[in-house]
């Protein structure tokens, strides 16, 4: 089983997609931080990684660019899904090595076809 993990500080957004990667038979867990989501990974890299950009500790390109640069991580597909939905914000995400990004709102569906 794939399992996802889904780095979102909204509890109610990452509650809707942690309800819809499961009912879709996805392994998946949330983390509402940076910090939450680095222990969990230092246990067990995930299959995807669905990542916020504004986050309360860290910024979620940051977080990209921190995992790019590190062996294990370095091929973790990441799908941005973020308010931000400027061209640049996107622009940004994909130079940092994003493999896809998806603006709020989104259509559950949507997200797991990308998925």
């Amino acid at each position: 089983m794939q399992t996802i993990y889904c780095l979102e500080d909204d509890e109610s957004i990452r509650s809707l997609i942690l309800y819809a990667l499961k009912s879709s038979g996805f392994e998946a867990e949330g983390f509402e931080d940076a910090k939450a989501f680095e222990k969990a990974l230092a246990v067990k890299v995930p299959d995807l990684l669905l990542l916020d950009i504004m986050l309360p500790d860290k910024d979620g390109v940051t977080i990209l660019n921190e995992l790019r640069s590190k062996p294990l991580t370095k091929s973790l597909p990441v799908i941005m899904l973020t308010a931000k939905g400027e061209e640049s914000d996107k622009v940004k995400s994909f130079d940092a090595g994003a493999d896809d990004y998806v603006t709020k709102p989104f259509g559950v569906l949507e997200l797991i076809s990308r998925i």
